[in-house]
């Protein structure tokens, strides 16, 4: 009887043949496709952000800013926004005029809209705005950032929407309404 002696089994780092190497040509070719797929990647993901209707774009960062201010927050001295009227970004190939503005209408408790407008020209005189004194009336107060800079051209409209008003819709009636935009 004879018995089988196995082959001696020898592990791959102790391989006798060397390993393989790619070749030039085949190297700068994985070179070249791994950057150019990332180029378009990165370009196309920039598009995407810095294009009309994109989170980085123009019209965005301006409404963003026109939210941050404290005249465009959904609560101001305790009052809540009844109701909010924002324009959105352009979008790709629209033909609409790009601007941009938010609106947001308050009501008092007790229906006093003229001291509700008082309180907030108070409070908008307090964040930084000026009054733009040849252009103000009773029921509409029109102010500009004081102190602002050469690209600064955030506009604030406060209006106190009465009876007298005709062409105001009956939801908005006894409101003040609180407009940003940028003119």
């Amino acid at each position: 009887m004879t018995t089988a002696v196995p082959e001696p089994h020898t592990p791959a780092s102790e391989s006798t043949t060397p390993p393989s190497r790619l070749s030039r040509r085949k190297l700068l070719i994985r070179i070249g496709c791994g950057t150019l797929v990332g180029g378009l990647a990165v370009g196309g993901g920039l598009t995407w952000a810095f294009c009309p209707g994109g989170p980085l774009s123009y019209e965005a960062r301006a409404l963003r800013a026109l939210k941050n201010d404290p005249m465009g927050a959904e609560t101001i001295l305790d009052h809540k926004a009844i109701e909010t009227e924002e324009t959105k970004p352009t979008e790709w190939f629209s033909i609409e005029d790009p601007h941009i503005s938010l609106t947001r209408w308050f009501q008092g408790e007790n229906g006093d809209i003229a001291s509700l407008h008082k309180s907030f020209v108070r409070y908008a005189e307090k964040n930084g705005w000026a009054e733009e004194a040849d252009t103000s009336s009773s029921n509409v107060w029109l102010a500009r950032h004081r102190n602002r800079t050469a690209d600064d051209y955030m506009r604030l409209s406060l209006t106190a929407n009465t009876e007298n008003d005709s062409n105001i819709s009956k939801e908005r009636l006894d409101t003040v309404a609180v407009s940003l935009d940028f003119s």
